[in-house]
């Protein structure tokens, strides 16, 4: 079991083992079983507004599930952050230009109206744990402010480099729990 970290600590400790798991096959493989177990999942099967963020490296890889809901006729909003840590979403068509950030996030070049009216949010992060559906993001609050404004249910993708059986990290109230966690496997505390 992995002794409790504050968060600042467990972010750089965490963010060095994603790298590390990023360069192995294993990745890869759990990146496919992670789209199809979403691709089944009935949150995602009712959505018709799906809320997604083009991956970091580091994350699970959901471009293939991104193509596959484009293919369903699912309506997908790409993430775009403003000033004072404030997230919205804007309709993603297919075709529009993205623009990369200064943290390498990819969003939408074009001023759109935002729609943050989803049916569900696939909510990306560093580590996350069944217990208490708990997450730990990059550390801006990005999602724990949008979430607390806006009602969406929530899902995340959970490879094992991210699954911790219990947090490894402070929960705050202010932390807002995952409605659902797709796990590709119990990996168990690392």
């Amino acid at each position: 079991m992995i002794a409790l970290m504050d968060k600042k600590t467990f972010r750089s400790w965490q963010r060095q083992r994603l790298a590390d798991f990023a360069k192995s096959p294993a990745k890869k493989q759990q990146d496919r079983e992670l789209t199809a177990l979403a691709l089944e999942n009935p949150m995602v099967q009712q959505a018709e507004k799906i809320g997604v963020t083009l991956p970091l490296p580091l994350e699970v890889d959901i471009s293939g599930l991104i193509k596959e809901l484009r293919q369903e006729g699912k309506e997908l909003y790409l993430a775009k952050c403003h000033p004072g840590w404030q997230l919205d979403f804007l309709r993603w068509d297919e075709d529009a230009p993205l623009m990369q950030t200064k943290f390498g996030v990819w969003e939408l070049a074009e001023e759109k109206e935002a729609d943050n009216d989803l049916d569900l949010l696939f909510v990306p992060g560093l580590a996350f744990s069944p217990a208490g559906r708990s997450r730990i993001g990059f550390g801006g609050g990005y999602y724990d402010r949008f979430l607390a404004k806006n009602p969406v249910k929530t899902l995340a993708l959970v490879n094992s480099a991210m699954y911790f059986k219990t947090p490894a990290w402070p929960m705050k109230d202010h932390d807002i729990a995952m409605d659902d966690l797709i796990l590709v496997k119990e990996a168990g505390d690392e």
